[in-house]
């Protein structure tokens, strides 16, 4: 018998412009209970990026931490506030490719890496993606900016004491 297991993710990201540093935050619940959160920064990013570094690394750390022999279903539904990445992968990403990841206006599709990467997970383990409002008291979300915020905050907290 195959054991069903439940696991809800939420990730967040952000940019921070005058200080040109991007922060993503991520926080993995198994049947409600929290698990682990994981968060960093980039510098020169956008908001987009750190909102696809989020949900990849939440993903990717799901993925490396699977260690059981049982056989075991995973029902995986992450949450965004991100309606660009949801729509990205739902909708767009077929498109992109069929093209040749060049955008209709002729340019290439920003962050492609991350995008196929997210993609191939998604496929694997047929996640379900869940927009958020965001800043609307949801815990996982507000968990999830917190730590994007954090990284950011400590990144700079650290730049500052090394002057």
């Amino acid at each position: 018998m195959t054991e069903s297991i439940q696991i809800h993710i939420y990730s967040d990201g952000g940019y921070f412009e005058k200080q040109d540093v991007g922060g993503w935050g991520a926080v993995i619940f198994k049947q409600k209970q929290e698990l682990q959160r994981l968060s960093g920064w980039q510098k020169q990013s956008s908001s987009l990026e750190m909102e696809l570094k989020a949900a990849l690394n939440a993903l990717q750390q799901f993925d490396n931490s699977l260690s059981s022999k049982m056989p075991v279903h995973y029902q995986i539904t992450l949450f965004t506030d991100s309606r660009i990445l949801i729509e990205g992968l739902s909708q767009k990403i077929r498109h992109w490719r069929k093209n040749d990841w060049i955008h209709k206006s002729g340019n290439p599709i920003k962050y492609k890496t991350l995008w196929e990467a997210l993609d191939t997970l998604t496929q694997q383990y047929q996640i379900n993606w869940q927009w958020v409002k965001g800043h609307n008291g949801n815990y996982g979300n507000t968990l999830a900016d917190q730590l994007a915020r954090e990284a950011v905050t400590e990144r700079l907290l650290n730049r500052e004491v090394k002057r």
